[in-house]
């Protein structure tokens, strides 16, 4: 397996059409560039459920991949506090 399967992105590409990574600048080994660090990346499905493919290195995409499952976990713990706040200072 190889790390086109693992991270699910693009990096066939170089051996499919290399002409299209090289025009947009991205060095041999990724297939896009990190839209937060502008830093070589891979291009893949977001995290989570969202319809959006984009491109992140290793570091940006871990950390939207926690931030998105945070939303899940928090916001319910959010809820809950501002409900709790709300019938004790009644």
């Amino acid at each position: 397996m190889g790390a086109s399967d693992e991270r699910g992105c693009y990096c066939d590409l170089w051996e499919k059409s290399p002409q299209t990574l090289e025009k947009q600048g991205v060095p041999r080994g990724f297939c896009g560039i990190c839209e937060i660090c502008r830093a070589p990346g891979h291009t893949r499905h977001a995290p989570g459920a969202t319809p959006y493919t984009g491109s992140w290195c290793d570091r940006c995409y871990r950390g939207q991949t926690i931030r998105h499952y945070m939303l899940w976990v928090g916001l319910p713990l959010f809820i809950i506090a501002v409900l709790i706040l709300h019938f004790f200072s009644s």
